[in-house]
């Protein structure tokens, strides 16, 4: 059997060496960690009475389900207020807090402009809630401000969970003591057929749905680490396997969320950091 010559036997093995070496350093840089994805919190204001939100509800559930805006987690709620359940149909889901939550932001950031559906984000801006590209640039935008290191861990017994938080980082400027961590205890995959109102003989869907809200604690130092806890209760009339714990700080005198994490519950407990 002839032999190849010895100059294209050498040129082959080096052309293969430099493949592997061109494909060694390509996998390598796909190998590389992504950057940490910055938590935001997203809040819906929303009512089952009004013909707008339910494009609103959909994108805030893509928003919880795709993550879709590069480098940002979207931790999102949903609250539903209660002004519009004197026109023809009762949200199940509403409550006055959540109308009141939305005027005192309102009241000291936006006067008179109180609407559904209305997104706010991080305390700090708001756009309709349907308007994705609007959305988007809040969300970007958010991410960007300087937040703390947020630590939450869940552990649930029958109906109550023992909450911890630990909080880490809070950015300088903040005033001891005007810092809240606030825990809302949301619930997915909820289904309503409306029977009376704008929304009639629909059948709408929601995501995050806020079934309790409440401050846990004051951070009162701003230099060193702040541990918070809780114990919460489940009612009877949520699904234990669609909730989810989200604890966020929020500066008492601006609104302004510094720091956001969340945590799905399950039997033997759940925990999240927010980097």
């Amino acid at each position: 059997m002839p032999r190849r010559s010895t100059w294209l036997s050498i040129s082959a093995v080096s052309s293969i060496g430099s493949v592997i070496f061109f494909m060694s350093a390509v996998s390598g840089q796909q190998r590389e960690p992504a950057p940490a994805r910055v938590a935001v919190l997203a809040e819906l204001f929303t009512s089952e009475g009004c013909s707008s939100c339910p494009p609103a509800d959909d994108l805030l559930r893509r928003l919880i389900a795709d993550q879709p805006v590069d480098g940002v987690e979207v931790i999102a709620i949903s609250e539903h207020v209660d002004y519009w359940n004197r026109l023809g149909w009762r949200d199940p889901f509403s409550s006055p807090q959540f109308s009141q939550r939305q005027s005192a932001y309102a009241r000291d950031l936006w006067p008179d402009q109180v609407y559904t559906p209305q997104i706010i984000v991080d305390g700090r801006s708001r756009a309709v809630g349907s308007d994705w590209p609007a959305v988007r640039q809040l969300l970007v935008e958010a991410a960007r401000a300087p937040r703390a290191t947020v630590t939450i861990t869940a552990n649930r017994s029958g109906r109550a969970v023992s909450l911890r938080v630990a909080v880490r980082d809070v950015p300088v400027g903040l005033a001891a003591g005007s810092l809240q961590a606030i825990v809302a205890i949301v619930e997915d995959n909820l289904l309503t057929t409306v029977t009376r109102g704008e929304n009639a003989r629909r059948q709408l869907r929601h995501d995050a749905v806020v079934r309790h809200m409440a401050p846990i604690g004051n951070i009162y130092s701003t230099t060193s680490p702040a541990d918070l806890s809780a114990v919460l209760a489940l009612e009877s009339s949520w699904s234990t396997e669609h909730l989810r714990l989200v604890v966020f700080l929020q500066d008492a005198r601006t609104h302004h969320v510094v720091g956001v994490a969340a945590a799905r519950l399950g039997d033997a407990g759940a925990s999240a950091r927010q980097p």
